[in-house]
């Protein structure tokens, strides 16, 4: 019987192991028993996930909130995004021992296996490209609050050399751990001492912290490539592959995913470690593609990716809040998506995962080279969090009239949701362009998006399925007198979003042979319950799909209420005693309306799937029967 050896007994090394002896394959963690100095490590919501996966226990940790902060006087919170603030030492040997319980062996003697995963560090990394340094130190002090905090710190404005480097700040009880990471030749003193700087800036309490341990520093490395991640020497997981974001330094989400992909490619593989380096690289390419790529973006033409992150850090603007999770959390994003992801039966899943699969291959074909900055918003590990999307809704309607999908009609449900993202990036509040000496980014960023995106996705139309050529520029000409009738009356805003909703489902029926006048208005119906949900989400201070605050959904003039309030040029700070209580009736109306249209669908597998959509979208008022409860 084949078996694996794994050098290195971090986090990527424990999740590798332990993922392969629960999968019945003798394996041998292989580790240093030496002491290391004490810190805190962050575990993202995503590491959290994966280990929960494999059987660690994760639930005990304490779990803080996030804060972004660009500069003393920006920042912002991210909603729904939380990092659990652990002890390095207790952390790690909570992994190691669980893959011992869960059946692996361990040693420090390296062994010869036919299966090898390298989970040794950064020092194994074979890419020299965005090496760098990353520090932390305990501090000792007063409570510094309840959220993690991840200051962006800016090159000088005249340096185009300038590279990424993060300072971080997690409380624990008694002070904190500050961390740092940096790209470049950067000695670890002086990256504390930045770090404790940029940080006491957002909050002078910090300067009443004390060193209560040393500073711990290492090299860090994000020139990820899934081709040199996986050699004929072994499966390189975590730092050993380059799986660091250079944005923040962060590098355990990475670690664990791909531990666990590696156990997996072993498994899949038997006895032949060349099938296993193929499935391994497979996996990589489609796990952190766009992520990645973006890392090395930063890395290599950092001064662009910073300005357009920059640009957006103080906005509330969907494009920019979406973009900025994607990009420096270890999250993918579509388009429209919460938290949540959407319950499908298996059945369906199975038929459907395979088109989104084949929509995203197309999606990032266009986006990874000129703009990887967004090509994380079309990247999510669809096995585990299958998200509300435009191609969710085409795939329903193409597949209702009784055939499989056909070659192309993936490139079409592409072309809609690269349109959608681009749309995306004109709502909400617009960009006033400013004075300024060179490039305004704010301004120019969302121009340059929107347009590339819009112009992409005409052009794929135009190849994959040119009859429709007319209606999909008949529809981008629709959205844009829809969005200008809105900015110039304030009101119609459902309008618009009853024909971003509506037009997937419309060409799919088409292509589909389906009645697309019933998928027209089921659509419509969807896209006025969407926003009307915004609008209760956001009146109740919860997370909205558009990652908006209610004062955005208003100033951006995409939301309900005015109308539904009969106050034009609502605020958020003048809100009638009644907002919440009409908010909420008004979304389940919208819920009744579409599950009215849902119900004159013809074809039961598509009554099915949108019900399931519309039930995701109304669940956060589908549980209060009565308005008046609110």
């Amino acid at each position: 019987m084949s078996h694996a050896v794994v050098i290195g007994a971090g986090p990527a090394g424990a999740v590798a192991a332990a993922v392969l002896a629960r999968g019945g394959m003798p394996v041998v963690l292989t580790g240093r028993d030496e002491p290391q100095p004490r810190y805190d490590v962050l575990v993202s919501g995503p590491a959290r996930e994966i280990l929960r996966s494999v059987g660690v226990a994760v639930d005990d940790w304490p779990v803080f909130g996030v804060t972004i902060a660009f500069d003393a006087a920006t920042s912002h919170a991210v909603p729904d995004a939380g990092y659990a603030v652990v002890d390095n030492g207790v952390f790690r040997e909570t992994l190691r021992a669980h893959a011992v319980r869960c059946g692996a062996g361990y040693g420090t003697a390296v062994e010869t296996a036919p299966h090898v995963v390298l989970a040794d560090g950064a020092g194994r990394s074979p890419s020299s490209d965005g090496s760098g340094m990353s520090c932390a130190r305990r501090f000792s002090g007063p409570d510094l609050g309840d959220r993690v905090v991840l200051r962006m710190l800016a090159p000088p404005a005249d340096d185009p050399r300038g590279r990424p480097r993060c300072a971080w700040l997690a409380p624990v009880p008694g002070g904190c751990t500050i961390g740092a990471s940096a790209l470049g030749a950067v000695p670890a003193g002086d990256l504390m001492d930045e770090a404790f700087e940029a940080l006491a800036e957002l909050d002078p309490r910090v300067r009443d912290c004390v060193p209560a341990g040393p500073v711990v520093s290492g090299p860090l490395s994000c020139g990820f490539s899934p081709g040199s991640a996986a050699g004929p020497d072994g499966l390189r997981v975590g730092d050993a592959a380059g799986l660091v974001n250079p944005f923040t330094g962060e590098g355990l989400s990475g670690a664990v995913q791909s531990g666990r992909l590696a156990a997996r490619a072993i498994l899949s593989a038997g006895d032949d470690p060349a099938v296993a380096r193929r499935e391994y690289e497979r996996l990589l390419a489609s796990a952190f593609v766009g992520y990645f790529e973006t890392a090395r973006h930063a890395a290599r033409r950092y001064h662009l990716a910073w300005r357009v992150l920059a640009a957006g850090a103080g906005s509330e603007h969907p494009f920019y809040a979406k973009g900025r999770r994607a990009v420096v959390l270890p999250e993918g994003i579509s388009a429209l998506a919460g938290a949540e992801p959407l319950d499908l039966p298996r059945a369906t899943r199975v038929r459907l995962l395979p088109f989104l699969a084949a929509c995203d291959e197309v999606c990032l074909s266009i986006v990874r080279g000129d703009w990887p900055f967004l090509a994380r918003m079309f990247t999510a590990d669809r096995e585990e969090k299958l998200l509300l999307r435009p191609a969710i809704g085409f795939f329903a309607a193409l597949t209702a009239g009784g055939d499989p999908p056909a070659g192309g009609e993936a490139t079409v449900a592409a072309a809609i949701e690269l349109a959608t993202v681009g749309a995306l990036a004109f709502l909400g509040p617009t960009v006033t362009p400013r004075e300024m000496r060179g490039v305004d980014w704010a301004s120019a960023t969302t121009v340059l998006a929107g347009d590339y995106l819009l112009g992409q996705a005409s052009r794929l139309i135009a190849q994959a399925a040119p009859e429709l050529s007319w209606s999909f520029s008949d529809w981008l000409g629709e959205l844009a007198s829809l969005r200008a009738a809105v900015v110039t009356t304030g009101a119609g805003a459902e309008a618009v979003f009853a024909s971003l909703f509506e037009f997937p489902l419309r060409i799919g029926a088409a292509l589909g042979g389906a009645d697309a006048e019933v998928f027209r208005t089921c659509g419509e119906a969807l896209g006025r319950l969407f926003l009307r949900v915004e609008d209760v989400l956001a009146l109740l201070g919860d997370r909205t799909r558009l990652d908006a605050t209610l004062t955005d959904l208003l100033d951006g003039r995409i939301s309900a209420l005015p109308e539904l309030l009969a106050v034009p040029g609502l605020r958020a700070g003048a809100l009638p005693p009644h907002a919440l209580r009409t908010a909420v009736k008004a979304a389940q109306g919208a819920c009744a309306e579409y599950e009215r249209a849902c119900a004159l669908l013809p074809n039961p597998d598509a009554r099915s799937l949108l019900g399931a959509v519309g039930a995701w979208v109304a669940a956060p008022v589908a549980a209060r029967p009565e308005a008046d409860a609110w």
